[in-house]
């Protein structure tokens, strides 16, 4: 298994986030992609990909008020 810890600013959303983590692993963004955050799916919308109900531009990483060590799925 390979991974990566980052620290990242809880006013950070989840579109900034997509955008941090494209720039750490050094990917250019041409795949979709969610966030699975407690059973629900957030993602930045593609056209012919999926939508999403929430605007990832607004929902902020602080809203969640993660637990330390929780951890959501980003795929």
């Amino acid at each position: 298994m390979i991974w990566r810890r980052l620290l990242v600013r809880s006013d950070s959303t989840i579109a900034d986030l997509h955008y941090i983590l494209q720039i750490v692993m050094g990917w250019e963004g041409y795949h979709l992609h969610q966030f699975i955050i407690w059973g629900t799916r957030y993602g930045i919308p593609q056209p012919g990909g999926v939508w999403f109900p929430h605007d990832p531009t607004q929902v902020r990483l602080a809203d969640f008020h993660f637990r330390l060590r929780e951890r959501f799925l980003y795929e």
